[in-house]
């Protein structure tokens, strides 16, 4: 049974053209609060939206034009600006780390390599399926990001600041495929079957990622900044530890995004970073 009308009246998928300070001021290798392990861990995150975020755009316009929704089929173009948009200012940060001498396409590559492996044996409403379950995982990560002060703790605020408006985005659009799939008449088993291994792929390539950054960093390793990165993703109060039950709950077959409420994680983070989103410009008037 479809859900469309679940999403709360105040989100709406916009497009948001955005500058950040990072760019100009720069940051350290080390930049989450001095700890390589964490820094890393996201600077490897960050290698996957190239060709994550392309994957996803050619998913959803693909099998656009099929839905008989013409508001959904709007969202779905400004969902693949936002995703576009992402891409461009990831590509920024990769670039900055890469001049502090590390080899980011090689990682980069990781994640291209198992997505053309997908492109080249699936079908249509498998690759939507697969973009389903990974911006499952993406809106996990922005609840995490906007919502528990141990993800941020510590860290450069001109970098926090471009992923929080990424995991504001994420939330924002985070039914938007899913969505679709159901338009199209995507079924329960596909949707569930392909969720565990493409979660499990990100993260372990994200994870075999950051441990070649702190290769590249140079030893010694330091056995307490390692364990320091472990609790930060596996502890109590870790990332990937807080979203145990956002795994579990994409299961149920009444499961929709917006059955968790993330609009005022949106609207928060609207009124803190105005000053990042740049003027769009209009057409002047004679």
């Amino acid at each position: 049974m479809s859900k469309l009308s679940a999403r709360p009246k105040s989100v709406h998928v916009t497009y948001r053209r955005m500058r950040f300070e990072f760019e100009e001021k720069g940051f350290v290798k080390h930049w989450h609060a001095g700890s390589p392990s964490i820094s890393f861990f996201w600077d490897a995150l960050s290698t996957a939206f190239p060709p994550g975020e392309k994957f996803f755009i050619d998913s959803a316009r693909a099998l656009r034009d099929l839905a008989d929704d013409p508001q959904l089929r709007e969202e779905i173009a400004e969902f693949c600006r936002q995703e576009g948009h992402h891409t461009a200012q990831h590509v920024k940060f990769n670039r900055m780390v890469e001049k502090q001498g590390f080899d980011v396409m090689r990682l980069q590559a990781r994640f291209s390599a198992v997505l053309d492996r997908v492109r080249a044996h699936a079908e249509p409403l498998d690759m939507l399926a697969i973009t389903v379950a990974l911006e499952h995982l993406t809106a996990g990560f922005a609840e995490q990001y906007l919502d528990n002060p141990h993800v941020t703790e510590g860290a450069d605020p001109n970098v926090v600041a471009l992923w929080a408006w990424h995991a504001a985005e994420e939330a924002e659009h985070k039914a938007t495929c899913f969505d679709l799939y159901q338009k199209l008449g995507g079924g329960y088993v596909r949707r569930v079957m392909v969720m565990p291994a493409a979660w499990l792929l990100l993260i372990a390539i994200t994870l075999r990622n950051t441990r070649d950054l702190l290769a590249q960093d140079g030893p010694p390793l330091d056995p307490r900044d390692l364990a320091r990165g472990l609790a930060y993703l596996l502890g109590r109060q870790g990332l990937i530890s807080r979203m145990t039950p956002a795994f579990f709950a994409y299961f149920r077959p009444s499961y929709h995004p917006w059955d968790k409420d993330d609009s005022s994680l949106i609207r928060r983070w609207q009124a803190r970073n105005a000053r990042y989103i740049e003027a769009t410009p209009s057409v002047a008037s004679n």
